[in-house]
């Protein structure tokens, strides 16, 4: 596996380096000048300190040409030998006592500038023997008084006053060398911290291009990825209109068809078409919520239910079916467990419908049972459910169990081919209860049966049980609505007779429109009605729009009960936000219209 560097970290590592390479030809820098300022400062003492014994060889050069005044024979007498001065005149011994006075104190000056000499001149063989025979040849100067010891001293004076000149030229050369080589090695150090500095600047500026380009194509990439997002959810919402609006008509008019006189045969054919669009319904509202699911457009609800009643309304689906395998199906709620309840009740539905239609198609004979127990309860913190299906069917193989959740997977080959099914209910199932910070197990055994066992938080108080208005379902809908005028705005024909047949059976009044913009001019022309159904998709102004204008502009508190064939994530809320009082997915069922428009009417 090729291993790739991540581009800033590449840039960062540049960085470093570049920083790396700063610090260290800063150290470089100070070393050279450093080394550079010894070698300068080394040649420099040593230039002066040759200056310093030529000064100290032409003072004891200028003590030699004065002795010479004060020698006796440069001034044309006889040199002094111990006493045999005294045949001398009188006059003329005083001044050579002088004269040998002060050529003493010559000798000895030359004697302490030729010691001052051997400091200067310790590293110098040569200088030394000089400086050793010069001083032998100053004490016999000083003994015996003669000008050719002078002019010895002299000549050795000047050969070593050369010998330094010469010392002098090489030391200045070095000390230009030294110099040169300094300002050489700052030169080339500046350039090659210049060429690194700019090789290291324009791999920089390839590193930050490149990386602008993929910062470029990340925007493109991450705003193709929110187009096709967004072409996605459309798909969705239009997918999931188009086809539940022709499901409502098939399924509303099946029902309704069902309730008027047929001979045997019609209701057993009108009954297949209710079970079959029963059917395509699921497999339908499977692969919508599946891909409303992967889109993270599902909205989970939280507002107050009863336990019961949901448990009750999703058992009473599957009343049918039982009677016609013969199985027993047991409901047990634990008398601890509260029955109202905050959350979502549609997609606990859900999920409730999904377990327990499968335990029923997969079971043949015995019982199904239901049981719901209390895991955890607090005062004013959530309550967590314990949710059990136990059916005695055919039962899921060990190896398969572990998959049984996964998309499109069952639990054999042979599954979908006898009993059929999308492979996705169990997935919704679970993914559902994720949402709503829940899970979900499942234990079976072959021949024996299966149970699936999930837990759900839910909110709770404890006023609730104490304040919740006990809710009496109503069995006959023929005479609820009597007295009731409705005002219903939809814009499919068969979706508005649907609507009609269905509030008309319960003795309302109905006049329908086509779009909100007709039920604006119908309200503003005077006409009172008790509750208005609307649309939300609709030609000209659609369900939002309408009910914005009547709440805002028109000020009427009329309750509005919200019909969709979308579905999608925040539709709940954006209904209730623009002045909905109730909200309803197609297909629906005519007892919960029923129900819904009972409660509203009668807390109207």
């Amino acid at each position: 596996m090729r291993l790739t560097i991540r581009p800033g970290i590449v840039i960062h590592r540049k960085i470093a380096w570049l920083l790396l390479f700063l610090v260290f030809s800063l150290a470089l820098a100070s070393w050279l000048i450093y080394v550079s300022k010894k070698n300068i400062d080394r040649t420099t003492y040593s230039i002066d300190q040759t200056y310093e014994i030529n000064g100290r060889l032409q003072q004891i050069l200028n003590s030699v040409s004065e002795s010479y005044r004060y020698l006796p024979e440069v001034n044309g007498e006889a040199p002094m030998k111990g006493r045999g001065y005294g045949a001398l005149l009188r006059e003329d011994a005083v001044k050579l006592r002088e004269n040998s006075t002060k050529l003493r104190g010559l000798h000895e000056k030359m004697v302490k500038d030729l010691d001052s000499l051997r400091g200067f001149t310790r590293n110098n063989h040569d200088q030394q023997e000089n400086i050793a025979l010069l001083r032998n040849y100053i004490l016999l100067s000083a003994q015996h008084q003669r000008a050719g010891l002078n002019d010895t001293i002299k000549s050795l004076v000047y050969g070593m006053m050369q010998e330094e000149k010469s010392l002098l030229a090489n030391r200045k050369v070095l000390n230009n060398k030294a110099s040169e080589w300094t300002v050489q090695a700052l030169v080339f150090g500046r350039l090659a911290g210049s060429l690194f500095v700019v090789i290291i600047l324009f791999q920089l500026n390839k590193d930050i291009t490149r990386r602008k380009a993929i910062q470029e194509q990340l925007v493109i990439a991450i705003r193709e990825a929110q187009d096709a997002k967004q072409m996605q959810e459309q798909f969705l919402a239009n997918m999931s209109h188009e086809i539940r609006t022709p499901m409502n008509g098939i399924k509303g008019m099946t029902e309704l068809l069902l309730d008027t006189p047929l001979s045997g045969k019609q209701q057993e054919l009108a009954g297949t078409i209710k079970s079959c669009a029963n059917n395509l319904l699921v497999i339908i509202n499977d692969i919508l919520d599946f891909s409303k699911i992967q889109a993270g457009k599902l909205n989970i609800e939280k507002i107050d239910f009863s336990l019961k009643e949901v448990v009750g309304s999703a058992s009473a689906i599957f009343e049918h079916r039982l009677k016609k395998k013969g199985l027993l199906l047991n409901i047990d709620i634990a008398a601890d467990v509260p029955d109202r309840l905050t959350g979502d009740p549609h997609r606990l539905n859900q999920v409730l419908i999904n377990l327990l239609g499968n335990a029923i198609k997969f079971t043949q004979q015995g019982r199904i049972d239901i049981r719901v127990e209390l895991k955890e309860r607090s005062t004013e913190g959530p309550v967590f459910l314990s949710f059990t299906v136990a059916d005695t069917g055919i039962g899921i193989a060990a190896d398969s169990l572990p998959y049984i959740f996964d998309s499109f997977s069952q639990a054999g080959q042979d599954i979908s081919r006898r009993y059929g099914g999308t492979g996705l209910g169990l997935t919704i199932c679970k993914q559902l209860l994720h949402l709503q910070g829940g899970d979900i197990q499942a234990t079976s055994e072959v021949g024996t049966g299966s149970v699936f066992n999930f837990s759900l938080p839910y909110g709770y108080s404890e006023q609730q049980d104490q304040l919740a208005p006990t809710i009496s379902l109503i069995q006959d809908y023929s005479n609820l609505l009597t007295g009731k005028h409705f005002l219903v705005a939809e814009d499919n024909e068969i979706n508005q007779k649907l609507i009609d047949y269905v509030l008309k059976k319960a003795g309302g009044t109905v006049e329908l429109v086509s779009n909100g913009a007709e039920a604006i001019r119908f309200l503003e022309n005077g006409k009172i009605f008790d509750l208005i159904i609307m649309d939300l998709q609709m030609p000209e102004m659609d369900g939002y729009a309408a009910t914005q204008y009547i709440r805002n502009d028109l000020h009427m508190q009329t309750p509005i009960i919200a019909m969709t064939a979308t579905a999608m994530k925040g539709e709940h809320s954006q209904c209730l936000e623009s002045g909905m009082d109730e909200y309803m997915t197609k297909p629906f069922e005519f007892a919960e219209l029923y129900k819904r428009i009972g409660s509203l009417l009668n807390s109207a």
